[in-house]
């Protein structure tokens, strides 16, 4: 079996967040489960400046985008691993950021990634490579059945493979001005209120969705959500109506990169049974953070999010207040809205040594807060699946979460479960409830004892990605079944 799996970011090339880190895992998984897959995503400035081994295959595509015909230049990772080639046009993926600018997106992503989704299929006709599958991903590749079906030209081409859409993130769906259609160079027809028409625009994650052979998104939770006007962000009618191919897949986590057991970028390694390596990390945090504990009964909170309203952190502004009136220090890695980074700052100079703060993105130190946070904090509004719920389990770090999409799915309240429980729930989205659950951790932490037994039970579950993987595999065969 072939597959051709097209995504925006692919960790460690780029990325912005979980779907980077699924595009990283499950090819693989799927290729030791005997799937022939390659990757395709786009060359952007981080791939240029940074030190990814890559060649240029010597491959240039030429794709129609509106009036104007503009070459792709087709490069190929080094790595060890499945296939990965990256669509270089320095035009459209020389920049700082992938889709946006702190302030707004950019002005051109429709075409930006009209040009990349048709550099996809001139790929893979011009090398040949039959897939039997193309897994597309979000809005960024929404219109790939269309491109498929009607050729980079829009004059026909009758699509051989059967298409499925993976929904990472609903509410994020690639919105556009009916005036941009042409950038498209597809058929009129396609611009219909049953494609990609959506209230005189263009919505692309519409269009994944009708066009799709089959469409998954990342929890089951999550999956029952998006039928409903509270979590559809206005495509729970177009979902509902989509709802036969439409199937919830936990993500996984690649262990081979989270796992204290051999993680090389935390202070000291350690295991369920052998959990001393654990305070290491956290007084290494500590001081990297410039973060002051007396002792251990002043517990380390943690969190590494995109500082958006989506993850929580309007409920993180009203509690913050009691947070920290709490025998805590936090220690936060985040990136996002200029008004939640100017509040983070003015969260660290109030509390100096108690709180801090590092903007941008930092993967090493992302394992370091993991490894060294006694409790990781992810009161999400919503969750599509959630991927730090489950390195932190794996880090002996008990996570406080909204019980929603993932997160529901995943974390089971410890005391509503004292036997098998692995975490602490809210279910209300109110700063009240998760103060709440948050006190109920700390109130935990106290008995060490107890709190040791929590670690090594949070540690010992598995979340590897070999059964999604295998559940995809099983997706693709009854598609090519029929």
């Amino acid at each position: 079996m072939k597959v051709v799996y097209a995504v925006s970011e692919i960790s460690p090339y780029a990325s912005t967040g979980g779907m980077a880190d699924v595009a990283s895992a499950l090819p693989i998984a799927l290729s030791e489960l005997g799937v022939e897959i390659v990757r395709i995503m786009p060359m952007y400035r981080r791939l240029l400046e940074g030190d990814v081994a890559k060649f240029d295959t010597g491959i240039r595509l030429s794709i129609p985008v509106g009036l104007r015909t503009l070459t792709a230049e087709i490069w190929q990772s080094l790595d060890k691993g499945p296939v990965t080639y990256f669509i270089r046009k320095d035009e459209f993926f020389d920049r700082s950021y992938l889709y946006s600018l702190p302030e707004r997106d950019y002005d051109d992503n429709f075409e930006r990634f009209v040009f990349f989704q048709k550099a996809v299929v001139a790929l893979i006709d011009h090398l040949g490579l039959q897939p039997d599958i193309v897994h597309a991903n979000d809005w960024q590749t929404g219109l790939l059945s269309y491109f498929l079906d009607h050729g980079i030209q829009g004059m026909g081409r009758g699509r051989r493979e059967k298409v499925v859409f993976t929904i990472h993130n609903l509410a994020y769906q690639g919105v556009f001005a009916d005036s941009e259609f042409p950038y498209s160079n597809l058929p009129y027809s396609c611009f219909a209120v049953d494609q990609l028409e959506f209230y005189g625009g263009i919505n692309s994650l519409k269009g994944g969705v009708v066009r799709a052979n089959h469409v998954t998104t990342v929890s089951q939770t999550y999956a029952r959500e998006i039928l409903t006007p509270e979590f559809g962000c206005g495509l729970e009618g177009v979902l509902t109506d989509a709802q036969s191919k439409l199937t919830g897949i936990l993500n996984g986590v690649d262990y081979t990169i989270w796992d204290p057991a051999h993680d090389p970028l935390i202070a000291a390694r350690y295991t369920y049974d052998h959990l001393s390596g654990k305070s290491a990390c956290r007084a290494d945090l500590l001081q990297r953070m410039g973060l002051k504990a007396a002792d251990a009964s002043i517990a380390v909170l943690g969190m590494v999010s995109r500082l958006t309203d989506q993850k929580g952190l309007d409920l993180l502004a009203d509690a913050m207040e009691s947070i920290m009136n709490e025998p805590v220090v936090f220690a936060m890695l985040g990136d996002g809205q200029e008004g939640y980074q100017r509040l983070c700052r003015e969260w660290a100079e109030r509390w100096p040594g108690r709180f801090a703060i590092h903007i941008g993105y930092n993967n090493e130190l992302a394992h370091q807060i993991e490894a060294g946070s006694d409790i990781f904090l992810m009161p999400s509004r919503f969750e599509p699946c959630g991927l730090n719920q489950l390195y932190s389990l794996r880090y002996g770090t008990a996570p406080v979460v909204h019980a929603t999409g993932g997160l529901e799915d995943t974390i089971r309240d410890v005391d509503q479960d004292p036997e098998t429980g692995n975490g602490f729930k809210f279910t209300t989205y109110d700063t009240a409830s998760f103060i709440g659950a948050l006190r109920r951790a700390l109130r935990r932490y106290q008995d060490q004892g107890e709190w040791q037994a929590l670690c090594r039970r949070m540690m010992q579950e598995d979340y590897s990605w070999t059964r999604s993987a295998d559940i995809y595999k099983h997706l693709y065969e009854s598609l090519l079944q029929g």
